[in-house]
Protein backbone atom coordinates (compact mmCIF):
# COMPACT_ATOMS: atom_id res chain seq x y z
CA UNK A 1 0.00 0.00 0.00
CA UNK A 2 1.27 3.21 -0.67
CA UNK A 3 1.55 6.05 1.97
CA UNK A 4 -1.04 8.77 2.18
CA UNK A 5 1.25 11.26 1.13
CA UNK A 6 2.05 9.56 -2.08
CA UNK A 7 -1.38 9.34 -3.36
CA UNK A 8 -3.36 12.11 -5.32
CA UNK A 9 -6.55 13.16 -3.02
CA UNK A 10 -8.97 14.92 -5.24
CA UNK A 11 -10.87 14.52 -8.21
CA UNK A 12 -9.55 18.16 -9.52
CA UNK A 13 -5.83 17.01 -9.15
CA UNK A 14 -6.63 13.76 -10.98
CA UNK A 15 -8.70 15.92 -13.86
CA UNK A 16 -5.64 18.07 -13.91
CA UNK A 17 -3.39 15.39 -15.17
CA UNK A 18 -5.27 14.11 -17.35
CA UNK A 19 -6.26 17.10 -19.43
CA UNK A 20 -2.55 18.54 -19.37
CA UNK A 21 -0.17 14.93 -18.19
CA UNK A 22 1.61 13.15 -21.68
CA UNK A 23 0.96 10.22 -21.87
CA UNK A 24 2.72 6.93 -22.13
CA UNK A 25 1.62 3.43 -23.13
CA UNK A 26 2.18 -0.04 -22.59
CA UNK A 27 0.88 -3.31 -23.80
CA UNK A 28 -0.89 -3.44 -19.86
CA UNK A 29 -1.69 -0.03 -19.25
CA UNK A 30 -1.53 3.87 -19.93
CA UNK A 31 0.43 6.58 -17.86
CA UNK A 32 -0.08 10.08 -17.52
CA UNK A 33 2.65 12.23 -16.35
CA UNK A 34 2.52 15.69 -15.15
CA UNK A 35 5.92 17.54 -13.38
CA UNK A 36 4.00 18.62 -10.00
CA UNK A 37 4.81 22.89 -9.25
CA UNK A 38 3.96 22.72 -5.68
CA UNK A 39 5.24 19.61 -4.02
CA UNK A 40 8.32 17.61 -3.77
CA UNK A 41 6.39 14.46 -3.31
CA UNK A 42 5.50 12.08 -6.55
CA UNK A 43 1.77 11.25 -6.33
CA UNK A 44 0.12 8.42 -7.56
CA UNK A 45 -3.37 7.37 -8.35
CA UNK A 46 -5.28 4.27 -10.53
CA UNK A 47 -7.72 4.35 -12.71
CA UNK A 48 -9.18 1.07 -13.34
CA UNK A 49 -12.80 1.66 -15.14
CA UNK A 50 -15.53 -1.10 -14.87
CA UNK A 51 -14.63 -1.72 -18.70
CA UNK A 52 -12.29 -3.73 -17.41
CA UNK A 53 -14.14 -5.67 -15.29
CA UNK A 54 -17.43 -5.44 -14.00
CA UNK A 55 -15.89 -7.28 -11.10
CA UNK A 56 -14.77 -4.85 -8.07
CA UNK A 57 -12.38 -7.64 -6.87
CA UNK A 58 -10.53 -7.91 -10.04
CA UNK A 59 -10.52 -3.86 -10.33
CA UNK A 60 -9.17 -3.66 -6.73
CA UNK A 61 -6.72 -6.57 -6.87
CA UNK A 62 -5.66 -5.07 -10.33
CA UNK A 63 -5.15 -1.72 -8.31
CA UNK A 64 -3.02 -3.49 -5.21
CA UNK A 65 -0.45 -4.89 -7.74
CA UNK A 66 -0.02 -1.46 -9.15
CA UNK A 67 0.47 0.18 -5.81
CA UNK A 68 2.83 -2.90 -4.74
CA UNK A 69 4.97 -2.39 -8.00
CA UNK A 70 5.42 1.48 -7.35
CA UNK A 71 5.66 1.31 -3.63
CA UNK A 72 9.18 -0.77 -4.15
CA UNK A 73 10.53 1.68 -6.71
CA UNK A 74 9.07 4.77 -4.68
CA UNK A 75 12.80 5.74 -4.19
CA UNK A 76 14.04 5.02 -7.66
CA UNK A 77 10.96 7.57 -8.74
CA UNK A 78 12.15 11.30 -9.47
CA UNK A 79 10.70 13.49 -6.95
CA UNK A 80 7.78 16.10 -8.21
CA UNK A 81 5.46 14.33 -10.46
CA UNK A 82 1.90 13.58 -10.63
CA UNK A 83 1.51 10.26 -12.00
CA UNK A 84 -1.88 8.35 -13.42
CA UNK A 85 -2.05 4.47 -14.59
CA UNK A 86 -5.17 4.07 -16.65
CA UNK A 87 -5.22 -0.19 -16.93
CA UNK A 88 -6.51 -1.54 -19.76
CA UNK A 89 -7.97 -4.66 -19.84
CA UNK A 90 -4.74 -6.87 -21.04
CA UNK A 91 -3.50 -6.18 -17.36
CA UNK A 92 -6.37 -9.26 -16.00
CA UNK A 93 -4.62 -12.49 -15.11
CA UNK A 94 -0.71 -10.61 -14.91
CA UNK A 95 1.13 -11.38 -11.96
CA UNK A 96 3.08 -8.70 -9.77
CA UNK A 97 6.42 -9.57 -11.48
CA UNK A 98 4.97 -8.98 -15.73
CA UNK A 99 3.39 -5.70 -13.68
CA UNK A 100 6.79 -4.68 -12.42
CA UNK A 101 8.59 -5.15 -15.51
CA UNK A 102 5.59 -2.88 -17.36
CA UNK A 103 6.20 -0.17 -14.31
CA UNK A 104 10.19 0.24 -14.62
CA UNK A 105 9.80 0.13 -19.22
CA UNK A 106 7.34 2.70 -18.94
CA UNK A 107 9.11 4.74 -15.63
CA UNK A 108 12.61 4.43 -18.47
CA UNK A 109 10.90 5.98 -20.96
CA UNK A 110 9.12 8.82 -18.78
CA UNK A 111 12.47 9.40 -17.48
CA UNK A 112 11.14 9.43 -14.08
CA UNK A 113 14.02 6.95 -12.76
CA UNK A 114 16.92 8.62 -10.78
Amino acid sequence: MLPARHRLETYQEIERVKKKGELYQTSLFGLLVLKNQTSDLTRFDFIVSLKISPKSTIRNRIKRLLAEAISERLIKISPGFDLVFLAKKTIIGKNLKEIKKEVDTVFGKAGLLV
